[in-house]
């Protein structure tokens, strides 16, 4: 799906310090635009650079990464039996100056997939620091890169569609000073003067293209965040960064507001209202504007909305004011198609596992609690994990996050408490806990929750002992993890992850095995991006519908 071709800049050998900084910014911004469900990549550079590709395997670890050095011929490698299925391409040679950045073009072009993507991150000769001999911080740069006009040039020779430039480069106060001094020098360059200066301020171009003739369809995802504590990162943040890998898609949101950015031509809107309960009052004039500028108006909502009586009070406008409505399990979309019949379930996903782990076989157990509002699901099993914390004197430290009554109630002295933490802060905690419990009464809330839990546990290696409510249906009993009914079988399902460390250790790997291959967002990430040109294709009759639940939205001021 993509190609990906870098250009760097070429500093001296002595400045290696300064040419390290430029590969880690590199990273992070090719990081940025990698397509996130690529299966096959190959590395071309004259340096190792082993972080770019430990970053991106963290998100897909099925993928396949060549690296390769620039001389080495293709045609006589293994990859050679990829040709023309070769999904990611980066090209980044320091030392290489003389590489004609044409030939190179058209000549990996060809190992493109159909519709590929082939990004590269260019110097601008054209750069003010180029053009004029300052005072700098760091080497000379001039005769490096290329202009945009050669870019296009080359993009468009190999078939290549330019969908998207971004510059890279700050508007400082020495750059407006050499603007000045232009102008005064040649008073001409006042006729041209805002194409000068979008072409003299990049330092860098970072370059998009597709492998078509056609540009990729374009499609804005913005969404209001209003309730960005726990649910922000893992509804909205994540899918929106991998969303953006996608040829076409922008991405945008926004905690507590509803500001509507700038669109750009031939471009589909969306706009996303995650947990937000809706009034008339409030948000009528906001949805007819949204209306009046043809976005398509979806909700996201991964809590039972039961649990806010709010949303009732307003006769739920928050999902009969919106054309669609997006959440994380089918419990929760069978319940909200009494009051919108345009349902989508994209269950929660895992960005990325945490390395294998190997220390199973610890002499003192970590049993780790971490959870808010859980109180009426653990206090039935309070009693029992106290005896069998007392059986196992000495032998299990609990870690307890979040929960402070929990922590009080634990009958023993080998026990730790943080209060609620950094999202990385929890995920250190479970990684270095050996048994997680996940306890969830049948309750019509907790019906509708997700197994995230159970996918946080997995993936960092930790073997779980959850209630049949949820987790049932993702666990496979005695395989990912264990199931208790009963009070009875709490215990002895405990007892057993405690003197069991064989058992222990096979859970364990076996469920962080299941969410490698099964519960990564990029083998899901796409599923949002299909659905939401779906229902932007069916604006119009969405739109009618939308009119028939709430016709006061498309009355007249």
């Amino acid at each position: 799906m993509c190609l990906i071709a870098n250009i760097w800049a070429h500093y001296s050998q002595q400045d290696y310090s300064l040419n390290n900084h430029w590969v880690k910014t590199l990273n992070s911004e090719l990081l940025r635009v990698l397509p996130i469900d690529a299966r096959v990549i190959v590395e071309i550079s004259d340096r190792p650079n082993p972080d770019l590709k430990s970053a991106y395997l963290r998100n897909n670890p099925e993928c396949q990464y060549w690296q390769i050095s620039p001389h080495q011929d293709l045609t006589k490698s293994t990859i050679c039996d990829s040709m023309g299925r070769i999904d990611v391409l980066v090209y980044g040679c320091v030392n290489s100056p003389d590489q004609d950045f044409g030939k190179l073009v058209n000549d990996y072009s060809r190992w493109l997939k159909p519709n590929g993507q082939f990004i590269a991150d260019i110097p601008n000769s054209q750069y003010w620091r180029r053009l004029v001999s300052l005072p700098l911080d760091k080497p000379q740069l001039s005769g490096v890169g290329l202009s945009l006009q050669e870019i296009r040039s080359h993009f468009n020779q190999a078939g290549l569609y330019i969908y998207e430039v971004r510059t890279k480069g700050d508007r400082t106060w020495e750059f407006n000073q050499f603007l000045e001094r232009q102008k005064s020098a040649n008073p001409s360059t006042v006729v041209y003067l805002k194409e000068y200066r979008a072409q003299t301020v990049a330092e860098n171009y970072l370059v998009r293209g597709i492998k078509s003739s056609h540009p990729p369809r374009r499609l804005l995802i913005q969404t209001a965040i209003m309730a960005p504590t726990g649910c922000d990162r893992i509804r909205v943040l994540d899918p929106d960064r991998f969303s953006a890998t996608i040829p076409g898609v922008r991405t945008f949101s926004s905690v507590r507001s509803a500001r509507i950015i700038p669109t750009i031509p031939q471009e589909a809107k969306i706009f996303i209202w995650q947990r937000t309960i809706m009034s008339a009052g409030e948000h009528l004039s906001v949805l007819k504007r949204l209306l009046q500028e043809n976005y398509l108006i979806i909700a996201e909502i991964d809590d039972n909305p039961l649990r806010r009586r709010e949303y009732a009070d307003h006769n739920y406008l928050s999902y009969r004011g919106c054309h669609g409505v997006q959440t994380s399990t089918k419990p929760l979309g069978v319940f909200l198609q009494q009051f919108n019949p345009n349902i989508a379930v994209f269950p929660n996903q895992l960005t990325e596992v945490s390395p294998p782990r190997h220390n199973y076989d610890n002499e003192k157990i970590s049993l780790f609690f971490g959870a808010l509002n859980r109180e009426k699901d653990w206090e039935p099993i309070m009693a029992s994990l106290n005896k069998v914390l007392s059986a196992n004197s000495g032998r299990v430290l609990v870690r307890v996050v979040h929960d402070r009554q929990f922590f009080e109630a634990l009958a023993t002295d080998q026990k730790t408490f943080e209060p609620f933490c950094h999202y990385n802060r929890y995920l250190e905690i479970l990684q270095n806990s050996d048994i997680a419990l996940l306890p969830l009464t049948p309750t019509p809330v907790n019906l509708m929750k997700s197994d995230l839990k159970f996918l946080e546990c997995a993936g960092s290696g930790v073997a779980v002992l959850a209630s049949p409510t949820v987790y049932e249906l993702s666990i496979q009993p005695d395989k990912t993890g264990l199931i208790y009914r009963t009070i009875r079988e709490f215990e002895t399902q405990l007892n057993r992850l405690i003197n069991n460390h064989t058992l222990r250790r096979q859970i364990a790997e076996n469920a962080y095995n299941w969410v490698k291959q099964n519960r990564l967002l990029c083998h899901h990430y796409q599923q949002r991006h299909r659905w939401y040109l779906e229902m932007c294709d069916r604006l119009p009759e969405l739109n009618r519908q939308l009119q028939q639940r709430v016709p006061e939205l498309f009355n007249n001021p």
